[in-house]
Formats: C-alpha cells, structure tokens, sequence
C-alpha cells in the first residue's frame, strides 16, 4: 500500500466512524412508533337503557337493546375468543331464512362487547333471528332464536 493510499484508508475509515452512527441514530429517530394494544375492533358505543331480550350461549351473551325512541342494537359479549375469526352476524327473517336476504349488523372478532345497531323498524322477535356466519368457509356457525 502506498502513502496516499493509506492516507485515504485513513479518511475513508474516519468519515464511516462518523457517518455510521449518525445514519443509525437518524434512522431511530424518524421510525414511527409502534402501536402497543391496537385492537381492530370499533370503539365501543353507548348501551341503550332498555333490554328487550336476552339469550345466554356457552361462549357468549346476545341481548337486543332498546330506548325510548323505538331504536334498537344488538349486544354481543364474546367470552372467549372466537374458533371463526371471519364471524359476521346477520338478521333473517324466519320466512326467508337465507343468508342473502338477511341484512349484516356486524362483524366480531376478539373477546369483548360489541353493540351494532339495528334497522329502524320494530323487531318482531318471532319472525326474526341472528345468524353467525363465516364467510370465507361460507358456512353458518350458529343461529339465534329470541
């Protein structure tokens, strides 16, 4: 190696020395933080006062809420995680008890309480049932009777 060889070694090794670090500092600094608990479920929304109906399942708890104003929602309360992530619920009516005809409330995912509102329109509860559906097996889970 010749002198002016080493001699730009030299600088070559002491610009990196300087550059290296404030490249990773720099780099840290500017990085977005990560969320800690981001849960994608909505924010949970006020509970109508009135219960007009509850039913209790091994793994959850439906209710339908009402308030004054004839305004109803849906209030599922997962106990354990759910087997379908890909779980939907639908309401149905008994005559046409399809998946097609019925109308989608909502998707559930993880445990915790979900509440959905429902059409504006007077739930006859014997003409009417939920169904949790998975739709990417394309296959109904369960289906629930007030």
């Amino acid at each position: 190696m010749t002198k002016n060889l080493r001699r730009r070694h030299l600088q070559a090794w002491s610009l990196l020395l300087v550059i290296l670090p404030a490249g990773i500092i720099g780099g840290r600094l500017v990085t977005q933080k990560q969320p800690v608990n981001n849960l994608l479920q909505p924010a949970a929304v006020n509970a109508l006062p009135f219960i007009a109906a509850t039913k209790e399942k091994e793994n959850y708890t439906i209710s339908v809420r009402k308030s004054n104003d004839s305004t109803f929602q849906l209030e599922w309360i997962n106990k354990t995680v759910l087997t379908f992530p890909t779980a939907t619920i639908y309401v149905v009516d008994k005559i046409n008890p399809g998946i097609k005809n019925g109308k989608l409330v909502g998707r559930i995912e993880a445990r915790g309480t979900y509440r959905f509102s429902l059409p504006n329109q007077p739930i006859n509860f014997s003409n009417t049932r939920f169904v949790l559906y998975d739709f990417i097996h394309q296959q109904i889970i369960d289906t629930i009777n007030f």
